[in-house]
């Protein structure tokens, strides 16, 4: 949970362009409110569709009798599905690599993009790489000050246009945007060695071929 509330956010791009803040969101706040709700929301979605610690996870899905793979449902603490990415590697029966989306709706499911149709086979675990959007007041701190900075900047472009605030705003921007990517890589507890990918671990790690003698030159040198 972020500290800054979404009242705190909006007054601080109002503050950014030299407007006066409100007490509130509610009711007939003001327009700039509006339009600076709608910045905050849109630069959160960009921010999150990449992908952060918190808001992206791997799910073992199966498929039911129908042969189809539903989606966790969005709840209070996370929103809607941003994208469903396969981890796992499957072909068709011509040896196509299989891909996927997310199909909307009510649970939204998994859509087979490679054969076009949302029937998967059964009896087989599929990984799935989910991004949620998430809420603002869900959003840790350290991304929640990346994303006021971005949308203060934006918000002051675009009702002002004033270029000695905008110099100002970027440095805050660059400076809030490195502080919240290395929270992220922080909380990700990932480096290079011990990604999340399989396939790069199995290229780090080959123990599985430590007893064949033939590969076991290529990685191991002898005198």
């Amino acid at each position: 949970m972020g500290y800054i509330t979404r009242l705190q956010a909006v007054n601080q791009m109002l503050l950014a362009s030299g407007e006066n803040l409100v007490a509130d969101l509610e009711g007939n706040s003001g327009i700039d409110t509006g339009i600076a709700e709608t910045i905050l929301d849109q630069v959160s979605l960009d921010y999150q569709i990449r992908g952060l610690a918190h808001n992206k996870h791997t799910r073992k899905l199966n498929a039911d009798s129908n042969g189809y793979i539903y989606l966790p449902m969005a709840d209070a603490d996370e929103g809607d599905i941003i994208s469903a990415e396969l981890t796992s590697y499957h072909v068709n029966d011509d040896g196509y690599m299989l891909r996927s989306r997310v199909l909307n709706g009510t649970p939204p499911k998994l859509w087979n993009m490679t054969d076009d149709t949302d029937v998967w086979e059964t009896g087989i675990d599929y990984y799935v790489e989910i991004v949620k959007f998430i809420p603002w007041e869900q959003v840790d701190t350290a991304t929640q000050r990346s994303i006021m900075a971005t949308a203060a900047r934006q918000y002051q472009i675009m009702v002002q246009g004033d270029e000695g605030s905008d110099a100002f705003l970027a440095y805050q921007e660059q400076l809030h945007s490195i502080r919240g990517r290395a929270s992220n890589v922080n909380n990700r507890k990932k480096n290079i060695l011990r990604s999340g990918d399989p396939y790069l671990r199995s290229a780090v790690y080959r123990n599985m071929y430590l007893n064949d003698p033939n590969r076991f030159r290529y990685w191991r040198t002898r005198g």
